[in-house]
């Protein structure tokens, strides 16, 4: 395995790939929001031919210029696989990186195949995140009152915690990146991914929960859905041995 660096669009990106690379049938890995490629390593180290990159603003990549939506981020996916020459790809996407994907294919972008694991794209609906949101806007008011504003910082990390949301408090410099990315709602765009598509999911996911890949089985004409029974969000660690059967049957 290589570490390599590559100029995208004024932005040095870091990436790793397979020793010898061959330029067709690659298997290219995007991680999730908060992650980098290294953390995928279990996954795609004994691969022939692979390439996972550290996405802008993650890992050893640079962080981009200005906030970054999931469109944005497909541009930039488009164009990394153009400057290292790579056609037709087989996508692996865990997360923001599978909405991503999403994104890139709806706009055009060719692929020979998707696998999407605990996708990100579809918003959370329902009273519950009405509310929720309800509340961080009363929180917002409440703390402009003089002598709250100390107190702020402690609270909202607590709430966000509360509700499970630790990407927002832990997003750091790319917090404006992050409140565009969770405005993106693809369910619309689902039903236009039109190449063979694979699903996984972790049967007790509680970030992109299973009902998320249902919607997205049902709306995905071409594509099947796996469940990894006593697995998360992270199924490819939590039930590491299940995972790798279900991705190498995929990529073949």
């Amino acid at each position: 395995m290589r570490e390599k660096q590559v100029i995208i669009n004024g932005l040095n990106i870091n990436y790793f790939q397979s020793e010898d690379l061959k330029k067709e049938e690659v298997v290219v890995f995007l991680h999730g929001w908060g992650s980098r490629a290294a953390h995928l390593k279990s996954v795609f180290e004994n691969l022939p031919n692979f390439v996972a990159l550290d996405l802008p603003g993650f890992g050893g990549s640079d962080l981009p210029l200005s906030p970054w939506g999931v469109s944005e981020f497909a541009i930039f996916l488009d164009s990394f696989l153009s400057k290292i020459e790579i056609k037709n790809p087989t996508l692996v996407g865990h997360s923001v990186g599978g909405s991503i994907i999403i994104k890139y294919l709806v706009e055009g972008g060719m692929a020979e195949k998707a696998i999407l694991i605990a996708s990100a794209g579809i918003r959370k609906r329902g009273p519950r995140i009405f509310f929720y949101k309800v509340i961080a806007k009363i929180f917002k008011v409440f703390f402009l009152l003089p002598g709250l504003s100390i107190f702020r910082d402690k609270i909202r990390k607590k709430f966000y915690s509360a509700i499970d949301s630790k990407d927002y408090i832990e997003a750091g410099k790319m917090i404006e990146s992050y409140k565009k990315i969770i405005r993106d709602d693809l369910t619309d765009d689902l039903q236009k991914v039109i190449i063979p598509t694979t699903l996984i999911w972790g049967e007790k996911d509680s970030i992109t929960p299973l009902w998320q890949g249902e919607l997205m089985r049902e709306k995905i004409a071409n594509s099947k859905l796996f469940v990894i029974s006593d697995a998360g969000h992270f199924s490819f660690i939590d039930q590491p041995e299940k995972f790798r059967e279900i991705l190498s049957k995929e990529i073949r």
